[in-house]
């Protein structure tokens, strides 16, 4: 049931509208729709840390977009009444970013906005949001993850990490997938968005009929946000929303998934219905032909169809490759309807029973070795500067022999790590073995022994000179030599003989 907290009075200001997103989001837990039993456990973890810091520190909110994973976190530090430090990882990703503001708001203590120091010893928290952890990647970021980790880690606050793509993070390091809780957001029913776009409507005194509200709710898919961005887009100058008006927004059919565009081409013999499932993807052809290759053994059973199916998906291949070297888009839709229409027709029969469609094998892999990989160029960018080559002569033809003088030569391991002073990932590479384990770690700790060894001590003193010991105080009688031979006289220039 929505209530009168759910309404924060904020109207335009300096001329601005403000989005609707804003001033109606929920201040309260009780306030955001559906995910109860998620709000008691995320508010029950926040209790927890009333005797201290608990077990697991760091909670990891995870669901698609716009479904309250954000709202949920500053609504929980509004009942406790916590400071919140927030930062948006996909806006500055490296790890200098990260350990500037989360990791030294997660170490200390924290101070009001009206400057009275708080202390965690009465009770008080910060809660740090580090929002759309997941994309702490990139070729730039070599040690985001490992930061994240010390957060989870060492953190002496509350810390939430809020992600899409739970795996694609944990993947990343063994320490994030074991030290924190996950919850998962589902998405809201249909009906409750439209009691929140009725609430909002009546608010706006904006006169909007029942069944352009369902029709609305039911379009966004489980997003409360797009589907109150919708709202307000209708609402620009016009008191009353009408079924027609919502036209423009019908095109947008963001329940459509890849899974569900996939059954419709391999189960329907109709070629526009094809065309149009993958037409409503918001995916380019490239990502979408490694999905229809992965699942075409999966749903066609006859050799003969699973041939066809092959030959009209090769053909879209030869398109999409035309695009890349002539850069001429146009041939999109030629390989779009290769990979619809042409994969749906090559079918014989009618294949009955369920099918658990397949992420594409390749795109997992490039997504597992994406850190790998970036490691790698990394490390042959430094070693080809050193060595005064190319990156690509240091890939092929040294790293063989690097690494294994860099395995078995422990001398030459600690020298050239800090020579080309290598990062955990790209000693990992070197290594075979994960960034965060022991076999690094151990590789970096014996460089700093080294160095704390070799550093001179500030409080040892210079031994004074020696001096030479006098036994006679008498000079010895010069020695008779032989004259010397006067030296030559040089030849001044050229012309002087």
């Amino acid at each position: 049931m929505i209530n009168g907290n759910y309404l924060e009075t904020i109207n335009i200001m300096d001329g601005i509208m403000v989005k609707w997103t804003e001033k109606y989001r929920p201040k309260r837990l009780d306030d955001i729709i559906g995910n109860s039993n998620v709000k008691e456990d995320l508010l029950k973890w926040a209790n927890s840390w009333q005797n201290g810091p608990p077990k697991k520190r760091a909670v990891v909110l995870m669901g698609g977009p716009g479904i309250g994973k954000t709202t949920a976190a500053l609504a929980l530090a509004n009942d406790l009444g916590w400071q919140v430090v927030e930062m948006n990882a996909s806006d500055s990703r490296n790890a200098e970013a990260v350990k500037n503001v989360a990791l030294l708001g997660a170490m200390g203590e924290t101070f009001l906005d009206t400057g009275e120091f708080i202390s965690s010893k009465d009770g008080q928290r910060k809660l740090i949001v580090l929002d759309e952890a997941d994309n702490v990647f990139g070729r730039e970021d070599f040690g985001g993850i490992k930061v994240i980790a010390q957060i989870i880690i060492n953190t002496r606050q509350p810390v939430i990490l809020i992600v899409n793509d739970w795996y694609a993070l944990k993947k990343r390091s063994s320490v994030i997938g074991s030290k924190v809780i996950t919850l998962g957001f589902t998405k809201p029913r249909s009906t409750s968005i439209a009691k929140v776009l009725r609430f909002i409507s009546n608010n706006e005194d904006l006169t909007v009929s029942d069944e352009v509200i369902r029709r609305m709710a039911e379009k966004s898919g489980g997003d409360v946000r797009s589907a109150i961005n919708d709202l307000q887009a209708l609402a620009i100058g016009r008191d009353t929303i009408e079924l027609k008006d919502i036209s423009t927004i019908g095109e947008r059919d963001v329940s459509s998934t890849i899974f569900k565009s996939l059954a419709t081409v391999f189960n329907t013999g109709n070629c526009k219905r094809s065309r149009e499932a993958f037409f409503n993807l918001d995916e380019n052809p490239e990502m979408l032909i490694q999905w229809v290759d992965q699942n075409i053994t999966n749903v066609y059973r006859d050799p003969k169809d699973v041939y066809a199916a092959y030959e009209a998906l090769s053909r879209a291949d030869i398109y999409l490759g035309r695009v890349k070297r002539k850069q001429y888009y146009g041939l999109w839709g030629y390989a779009n309807d290769m990979m619809t229409c042409g994969v749906s027709l090559a079918k014989s029969r009618e294949y009955r029973g369920y099918v658990k469609y397949q992420f594409p094998s390749w795109l997992s892999k490039m997504s597992r070795s994406k850190g790998m990989r970036d490691a790698r160029d990394g490390f042959a960018a430094r070693l080809g500067k050193h060595t005064h080559s190319s990156g690509r002569m240091a890939l092929q033809e040294l790293l063989p022999y690097f690494r294994q003088l860099y395995i078995q030569d422990r001398e030459f391991q600690l020298t050239m790590t800090k020579k080309l002073n290598l990062t955990e990932e790209q000693v990992g590479f070197l290594l075979e073995a994960k960034p965060d384990s022991h076999k690094v770690k151990h590789v970096f700790d014996a460089i700093r022994k080294v160095e704390a060894v070799s550093r001179p001590s500030k409080t040892e003193e210079p031994e004074p000179e020696s001096t030479p010991e006098i036994t006679d105080t008498k000079t010895p009688p010069p020695e008779d030599k032989e004259p010397e031979e006067p030296e030559p006289e040089k030849q001044k220039n050229l012309f002087d003989f």
